[in-house]
């Protein structure tokens, strides 16, 4: 049972292509990048003890933030339908 293109796409259209699900998505990414590279961010935010919390928070925010506007850009360039 094999899967068309135009069903993939079409399927790829649907609801969840939107503004919030692309941050949803974006969210998701961000915990799983901070989590594969968790030794280096904790190495790296050793530098200021204090603030090594609000450090790794921030650069969580920072990189969900980026990913998200990187997702809404590429689904509405190639996901979402144009309007004719």
């Amino acid at each position: 049972m094999g899967v068309s293109s135009k069903r993939l796409v079409g399927w790829l259209r649907g609801p969840a292509t939107g503004n919030s699900a692309m941050g949803v998505y974006g969210l998701v990414t961000a915990m799983v990048a901070l989590f594969l590279t968790y030794s280096m961010v904790a190495t790296v935010v050793v530098v200021v003890p204090l603030l090594s919390t609000t450090t790794i928070i921030l650069a969580t925010i920072i990189v969900w933030v980026v990913m998200w506007a990187i997702l809404d850009v590429l689904a509405s360039r190639y996901l979402r339908k144009t309007p004719t």
